[in-house]
Protein backbone atom coordinates (compact mmCIF):
# COMPACT_ATOMS: atom_id res chain seq x y z
CA UNK A 1 0.00 0.00 0.00
CA UNK A 2 2.86 2.38 0.78
CA UNK A 3 4.04 2.13 -2.80
CA UNK A 4 0.89 3.95 -4.00
CA UNK A 5 1.41 7.14 -2.00
CA UNK A 6 3.60 8.89 -4.53
CA UNK A 7 1.48 8.06 -7.58
CA UNK A 8 -0.51 10.76 -9.30
CA UNK A 9 -3.99 9.94 -10.50
CA UNK A 10 -4.48 10.43 -14.23
CA UNK A 11 -7.63 12.44 -14.85
CA UNK A 12 -9.91 11.21 -17.60
CA UNK A 13 -12.97 12.69 -19.31
CA UNK A 14 -16.05 11.81 -17.28
CA UNK A 15 -19.56 12.98 -16.51
CA UNK A 16 -20.66 16.59 -16.67
CA UNK A 17 -19.83 18.31 -13.41
CA UNK A 18 -16.85 16.05 -12.64
CA UNK A 19 -13.76 18.08 -13.50
CA UNK A 20 -10.09 17.32 -12.85
CA UNK A 21 -8.17 18.92 -10.02
CA UNK A 22 -5.78 20.35 -12.59
CA UNK A 23 -6.65 20.99 -16.23
CA UNK A 24 -3.41 19.59 -17.59
CA UNK A 25 -2.36 19.53 -21.23
CA UNK A 26 -2.52 15.74 -21.15
CA UNK A 27 -6.07 15.73 -19.84
CA UNK A 28 -7.21 18.30 -22.41
CA UNK A 29 -5.57 16.24 -25.16
CA UNK A 30 -7.40 13.14 -23.93
CA UNK A 31 -10.72 15.01 -24.11
CA UNK A 32 -10.10 16.18 -27.66
CA UNK A 33 -8.94 12.75 -28.77
CA UNK A 34 -12.09 11.26 -27.28
CA UNK A 35 -14.16 13.82 -29.19
CA UNK A 36 -12.43 12.76 -32.40
CA UNK A 37 -13.36 9.14 -31.70
CA UNK A 38 -17.01 10.11 -31.06
CA UNK A 39 -17.20 12.17 -34.24
CA UNK A 40 -15.93 9.27 -36.36
CA UNK A 41 -18.34 6.72 -34.94
CA UNK A 42 -21.13 5.48 -37.19
CA UNK A 43 -23.64 5.19 -34.36
CA UNK A 44 -26.79 7.29 -33.79
CA UNK A 45 -26.33 10.96 -34.64
CA UNK A 46 -27.91 11.93 -31.31
CA UNK A 47 -25.04 10.21 -29.47
CA UNK A 48 -22.51 12.24 -31.44
CA UNK A 49 -24.26 15.51 -30.65
CA UNK A 50 -24.46 14.52 -26.98
CA UNK A 51 -20.72 13.84 -26.96
CA UNK A 52 -20.04 17.38 -28.22
CA UNK A 53 -22.06 19.00 -25.43
CA UNK A 54 -20.72 16.64 -22.77
CA UNK A 55 -17.07 17.24 -23.63
CA UNK A 56 -17.65 20.99 -24.03
CA UNK A 57 -18.95 21.14 -20.49
CA UNK A 58 -16.17 18.90 -19.20
CA UNK A 59 -13.38 20.92 -20.80
CA UNK A 60 -14.69 24.26 -19.58
CA UNK A 61 -15.60 23.07 -16.06
CA UNK A 62 -19.26 23.85 -16.73
CA UNK A 63 -22.41 22.36 -15.28
CA UNK A 64 -24.11 22.07 -18.66
CA UNK A 65 -23.57 22.34 -22.40
CA UNK A 66 -26.16 23.00 -25.09
CA UNK A 67 -26.02 22.69 -28.86
CA UNK A 68 -28.52 24.69 -30.90
CA UNK A 69 -28.78 24.42 -34.68
CA UNK A 70 -30.60 26.87 -36.95
CA UNK A 71 -33.88 25.79 -38.51
CA UNK A 72 -34.64 25.80 -42.23
CA UNK A 73 -35.76 29.44 -42.19
CA UNK A 74 -32.60 30.56 -40.42
CA UNK A 75 -34.75 32.34 -37.82
CA UNK A 76 -34.91 29.87 -34.92
CA UNK A 77 -32.19 28.09 -32.96
CA UNK A 78 -33.39 24.57 -32.16
CA UNK A 79 -32.02 22.67 -29.19
CA UNK A 80 -30.41 19.60 -30.75
CA UNK A 81 -28.45 18.25 -27.76
CA UNK A 82 -27.88 19.05 -24.11
CA UNK A 83 -25.76 17.71 -21.27
CA UNK A 84 -26.51 18.69 -17.70
CA UNK A 85 -29.57 20.49 -16.25
CA UNK A 86 -31.63 22.60 -18.64
CA UNK A 87 -31.94 26.33 -17.95
CA UNK A 88 -35.48 26.24 -19.41
CA UNK A 89 -38.47 23.96 -18.90
CA UNK A 90 -39.22 21.37 -21.56
CA UNK A 91 -41.32 22.87 -24.33
CA UNK A 92 -39.93 26.40 -23.97
CA UNK A 93 -39.95 28.31 -27.28
CA UNK A 94 -36.83 28.11 -29.43
CA UNK A 95 -34.44 31.06 -29.36
CA UNK A 96 -35.05 33.42 -32.25
CA UNK A 97 -32.09 34.49 -34.35
CA UNK A 98 -30.70 37.53 -32.51
CA UNK A 99 -32.62 36.90 -29.27
CA UNK A 100 -30.67 36.95 -26.02
CA UNK A 101 -27.03 36.08 -25.46
CA UNK A 102 -27.23 32.97 -27.67
CA UNK A 103 -28.93 34.89 -30.46
CA UNK A 104 -26.35 37.67 -30.23
CA UNK A 105 -23.55 35.17 -30.83
CA UNK A 106 -25.40 33.76 -33.85
CA UNK A 107 -25.91 37.19 -35.42
CA UNK A 108 -22.44 38.59 -34.74
CA UNK A 109 -20.62 35.26 -35.26
CA UNK A 110 -18.32 36.13 -32.39
CA UNK A 111 -17.30 33.77 -29.57
CA UNK A 112 -17.75 35.43 -26.19
CA UNK A 113 -18.58 34.89 -22.52
CA UNK A 114 -20.21 36.83 -19.72
CA UNK A 115 -19.52 36.31 -16.04
CA UNK A 116 -22.47 38.48 -15.02
CA UNK A 117 -25.47 37.30 -17.10
CA UNK A 118 -28.05 38.95 -14.84
CA UNK A 119 -26.64 42.40 -15.64
CA UNK A 120 -25.55 41.71 -19.24
CA UNK A 121 -27.90 43.52 -21.69
CA UNK A 122 -27.51 40.62 -24.16
CA UNK A 123 -28.99 38.14 -21.69
CA UNK A 124 -32.80 37.85 -21.55
CA UNK A 125 -35.02 36.21 -18.96
CA UNK A 126 -37.51 34.00 -20.78
CA UNK A 127 -40.78 32.28 -19.96
CA UNK A 128 -40.05 28.84 -18.56
CA UNK A 129 -36.60 29.72 -17.23
CA UNK A 130 -35.76 27.39 -14.34
CA UNK A 131 -32.52 28.96 -13.11
CA UNK A 132 -30.22 31.85 -13.99
CA UNK A 133 -26.63 30.91 -14.90
CA UNK A 134 -23.77 32.48 -12.98
CA UNK A 135 -21.71 32.56 -16.17
CA UNK A 136 -22.43 31.81 -19.85
CA UNK A 137 -20.11 31.22 -22.78
CA UNK A 138 -20.99 30.57 -26.43
CA UNK A 139 -19.31 30.16 -29.81
CA UNK A 140 -20.88 30.29 -33.29
CA UNK A 141 -20.83 27.19 -35.47
CA UNK A 142 -19.97 28.01 -39.06
CA UNK A 143 -20.25 26.32 -42.45
CA UNK A 144 -18.29 28.48 -44.84
CA UNK A 145 -19.54 32.01 -44.16
CA UNK A 146 -22.91 30.86 -42.78
CA UNK A 147 -23.78 30.43 -39.12
CA UNK A 148 -25.46 27.05 -38.64
CA UNK A 149 -25.84 27.15 -34.86
CA UNK A 150 -24.37 27.96 -31.45
CA UNK A 151 -22.50 25.81 -28.92
CA UNK A 152 -22.84 27.13 -25.37
CA UNK A 153 -21.92 26.20 -21.80
CA UNK A 154 -22.94 27.66 -18.46
CA UNK A 155 -22.25 27.52 -14.73
CA UNK A 156 -24.64 27.87 -11.84
CA UNK A 157 -22.19 29.22 -9.29
CA UNK A 158 -20.08 32.36 -9.47
CA UNK A 159 -17.05 30.71 -11.11
CA UNK A 160 -15.94 32.96 -13.96
CA UNK A 161 -14.88 31.90 -17.43
CA UNK A 162 -11.59 33.08 -18.92
CA UNK A 163 -9.91 33.31 -22.32
CA UNK A 164 -8.57 29.76 -22.08
CA UNK A 165 -12.10 28.44 -21.57
CA UNK A 166 -13.23 30.35 -24.64
CA UNK A 167 -10.41 29.01 -26.81
CA UNK A 168 -11.16 25.45 -25.72
CA UNK A 169 -14.84 25.84 -26.58
CA UNK A 170 -13.89 27.33 -29.95
CA UNK A 171 -11.65 24.34 -30.60
CA UNK A 172 -14.46 21.89 -29.82
CA UNK A 173 -16.79 23.82 -32.12
CA UNK A 174 -14.33 23.93 -35.01
CA UNK A 175 -13.51 20.22 -34.72
CA UNK A 176 -17.22 19.38 -34.69
CA UNK A 177 -18.53 21.73 -37.37
CA UNK A 178 -18.48 19.27 -40.34
CA UNK A 179 -20.39 16.63 -38.37
CA UNK A 180 -22.78 19.24 -36.97
CA UNK A 181 -23.66 20.47 -40.45
CA UNK A 182 -24.54 16.88 -41.37
CA UNK A 183 -26.64 16.67 -38.21
CA UNK A 184 -28.40 19.93 -39.06
CA UNK A 185 -29.28 18.80 -42.58
CA UNK A 186 -30.53 15.47 -41.25
CA UNK A 187 -32.59 17.25 -38.62
CA UNK A 188 -34.14 19.58 -41.21
CA UNK A 189 -34.92 16.61 -43.44
CA UNK A 190 -36.81 14.93 -40.58
CA UNK A 191 -38.52 17.98 -39.02
CA UNK A 192 -41.73 19.80 -39.76
CA UNK A 193 -40.57 23.36 -40.60
CA UNK A 194 -43.60 25.02 -38.99
CA UNK A 195 -44.03 23.27 -35.64
CA UNK A 196 -40.44 21.94 -35.28
CA UNK A 197 -41.82 18.51 -34.40
CA UNK A 198 -40.63 15.41 -36.25
CA UNK A 199 -42.22 14.73 -39.62
CA UNK A 200 -43.55 11.52 -41.15
CA UNK A 201 -40.20 10.78 -42.75
CA UNK A 202 -38.68 10.52 -39.28
CA UNK A 203 -41.54 8.34 -38.07
CA UNK A 204 -41.11 5.96 -41.01
CA UNK A 205 -37.60 5.23 -39.69
CA UNK A 206 -38.28 5.48 -35.98
CA UNK A 207 -41.50 3.49 -35.56
CA UNK A 208 -40.12 0.15 -36.87
CA UNK A 209 -37.11 0.60 -34.57
CA UNK A 210 -39.32 1.19 -31.52
CA UNK A 211 -41.51 -1.79 -32.41
CA UNK A 212 -38.44 -4.01 -32.76
CA UNK A 213 -37.11 -2.87 -29.37
CA UNK A 214 -40.48 -3.41 -27.71
CA UNK A 215 -40.81 -6.93 -29.11
CA UNK A 216 -37.21 -7.91 -28.35
CA UNK A 217 -37.20 -6.59 -24.78
CA UNK A 218 -40.86 -7.41 -24.08
CA UNK A 219 -41.64 -3.78 -23.25
CA UNK A 220 -44.91 -1.91 -23.80
CA UNK A 221 -45.29 0.68 -26.53
CA UNK A 222 -48.26 3.04 -26.73
CA UNK A 223 -49.18 5.37 -29.57
CA UNK A 224 -51.64 8.28 -29.75
CA UNK A 225 -53.09 10.23 -32.66
CA UNK A 226 -54.58 13.67 -31.99
CA UNK A 227 -56.65 15.94 -34.22
CA UNK A 228 -57.59 19.58 -33.54
CA UNK A 229 -61.39 19.74 -33.70
CA UNK A 230 -62.95 21.90 -36.43
CA UNK A 231 -59.59 23.33 -37.41
CA UNK A 232 -60.87 24.16 -40.90
CA UNK A 233 -63.13 26.78 -39.33
CA UNK A 234 -60.05 28.58 -37.98
CA UNK A 235 -58.49 28.81 -41.43
CA UNK A 236 -61.79 29.75 -43.09
CA UNK A 237 -62.67 32.43 -40.52
CA UNK A 238 -59.27 33.91 -39.68
CA UNK A 239 -56.87 32.88 -42.44
CA UNK A 240 -53.96 30.49 -42.68
CA UNK A 241 -51.56 32.74 -40.77
CA UNK A 242 -53.74 32.41 -37.67
CA UNK A 243 -54.02 28.69 -38.37
CA UNK A 244 -50.23 28.45 -38.39
CA UNK A 245 -50.09 30.26 -35.03
CA UNK A 246 -52.50 27.72 -33.58
CA UNK A 247 -50.50 24.77 -34.91
CA UNK A 248 -47.25 26.13 -33.43
CA UNK A 249 -48.86 26.75 -30.04
CA UNK A 250 -50.49 23.31 -30.10
CA UNK A 251 -47.07 21.74 -30.74
CA UNK A 252 -45.55 23.64 -27.80
CA UNK A 253 -48.33 22.51 -25.45
CA UNK A 254 -47.83 18.95 -26.67
CA UNK A 255 -44.10 19.21 -25.86
CA UNK A 256 -44.75 20.60 -22.39
CA UNK A 257 -47.06 17.74 -21.43
CA UNK A 258 -44.88 15.01 -22.93
CA UNK A 259 -41.74 13.36 -21.61
CA UNK A 260 -38.22 13.52 -22.98
CA UNK A 261 -38.52 9.91 -24.22
CA UNK A 262 -41.74 10.53 -26.18
CA UNK A 263 -41.57 10.99 -29.95
CA UNK A 264 -43.84 13.77 -31.23
CA UNK A 265 -44.73 13.96 -34.92
CA UNK A 266 -46.80 16.28 -37.06
CA UNK A 267 -48.70 13.62 -38.97
CA UNK A 268 -50.24 16.04 -41.44
CA UNK A 269 -52.40 19.17 -41.41
CA UNK A 270 -53.91 19.41 -37.93
CA UNK A 271 -53.16 15.79 -37.00
CA UNK A 272 -50.36 14.88 -34.61
CA UNK A 273 -48.96 11.57 -33.44
CA UNK A 274 -47.02 10.69 -30.29
CA UNK A 275 -45.07 7.52 -29.60
CA UNK A 276 -44.74 6.50 -25.95
CA UNK A 277 -41.86 4.00 -25.57
CA UNK A 278 -41.92 1.70 -22.55
CA UNK A 279 -45.44 2.94 -21.70
CA UNK A 280 -48.61 1.00 -20.91
CA UNK A 281 -52.06 1.94 -22.16
CA UNK A 282 -53.00 3.30 -18.73
CA UNK A 283 -49.86 5.43 -18.54
CA UNK A 284 -50.37 6.74 -22.06
CA UNK A 285 -54.00 7.54 -21.27
CA UNK A 286 -52.97 9.78 -18.37
CA UNK A 287 -50.57 11.72 -20.60
CA UNK A 288 -53.06 12.16 -23.45
CA UNK A 289 -55.85 13.24 -21.09
CA UNK A 290 -53.49 15.84 -19.66
CA UNK A 291 -52.80 17.12 -23.18
CA UNK A 292 -56.52 17.33 -24.00
CA UNK A 293 -57.10 19.32 -20.81
CA UNK A 294 -54.28 21.69 -21.63
CA UNK A 295 -55.81 22.36 -25.05
CA UNK A 296 -59.41 22.88 -23.93
CA UNK A 297 -58.80 24.76 -20.67
CA UNK A 298 -56.61 27.57 -22.02
CA UNK A 299 -57.47 29.80 -25.00
CA UNK A 300 -55.01 30.10 -27.86
CA UNK A 301 -53.63 33.61 -28.26
CA UNK A 302 -53.47 34.82 -31.87
CA UNK A 303 -53.57 38.02 -33.90
CA UNK A 304 -57.31 37.33 -34.27
CA UNK A 305 -57.73 37.28 -30.48
CA UNK A 306 -58.25 34.42 -28.06
CA UNK A 307 -59.57 31.21 -29.60
CA UNK A 308 -60.94 28.25 -27.65
CA UNK A 309 -60.29 24.85 -29.20
CA UNK A 310 -60.62 21.17 -28.35
CA UNK A 311 -58.89 17.99 -29.48
CA UNK A 312 -59.99 14.45 -30.31
CA UNK A 313 -57.57 11.61 -29.67
CA UNK A 314 -57.13 7.91 -30.20
CA UNK A 315 -54.76 5.70 -28.22
CA UNK A 316 -53.67 2.12 -28.65
CA UNK A 317 -50.91 -0.23 -27.61
CA UNK A 318 -48.59 -2.51 -29.54
CA UNK A 319 -49.59 -6.16 -29.58
CA UNK A 320 -47.63 -9.24 -30.56
CA UNK A 321 -48.93 -9.25 -34.16
CA UNK A 322 -48.40 -5.59 -34.96
CA UNK A 323 -46.09 -4.06 -37.50
CA UNK A 324 -45.87 -0.32 -38.17
CA UNK A 325 -48.75 -0.26 -40.66
CA UNK A 326 -51.20 -2.20 -38.49
CA UNK A 327 -50.37 -0.11 -35.42
CA UNK A 328 -51.07 3.11 -37.33
CA UNK A 329 -54.34 1.71 -38.67
CA UNK A 330 -55.57 0.80 -35.19
CA UNK A 331 -54.75 4.17 -33.62
CA UNK A 332 -56.34 5.91 -36.61
CA UNK A 333 -59.56 3.93 -36.03
CA UNK A 334 -59.52 4.95 -32.38
CA UNK A 335 -59.20 8.62 -33.37
CA UNK A 336 -62.16 8.45 -35.72
CA UNK A 337 -64.20 6.71 -33.03
CA UNK A 338 -63.49 9.74 -30.80
CA UNK A 339 -64.77 12.05 -33.53
CA UNK A 340 -67.94 10.01 -33.94
CA UNK A 341 -68.54 10.29 -30.20
CA UNK A 342 -68.76 14.05 -30.50
CA UNK A 343 -65.07 15.09 -30.38
CA UNK A 344 -63.13 16.55 -27.44
CA UNK A 345 -62.53 13.08 -26.01
CA UNK A 346 -60.11 10.15 -25.98
CA UNK A 347 -60.91 6.66 -27.25
CA UNK A 348 -58.63 3.71 -26.55
CA UNK A 349 -58.50 0.30 -28.15
CA UNK A 350 -56.27 -2.74 -27.80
Amino acid sequence: MAGHKGRRRKDKPGRVGRTPRRRSLGWVSDCLLQLGVELRRSGPLESTLQAVTRLSAELTRSIQGTLRLLDESGKRLLTSARSGPSVHKRGAPAFRFGEGFIGWVAVHRRPTFTNHPASDPRFVFRTGQVWTPGAVMAVPLLSGQDCIGVLSVSKKINAPYNDLDLRLLQLVGQLSEPQLEIARLKRLNESDPLTLLHNRRHLDDRLPQEIQIAHRKNRPLAIAMLDIDHFKRVNDSHGHDVGDEILCEFAERLRRESRSTDVMVRWGGEEFLTLFPDTTLAQGKRIVERVLGTISDLPFASVAGKLFLTTSAGLTMLNGKDDAASLIRRVDRALYAAKRRGRNCLVTNS
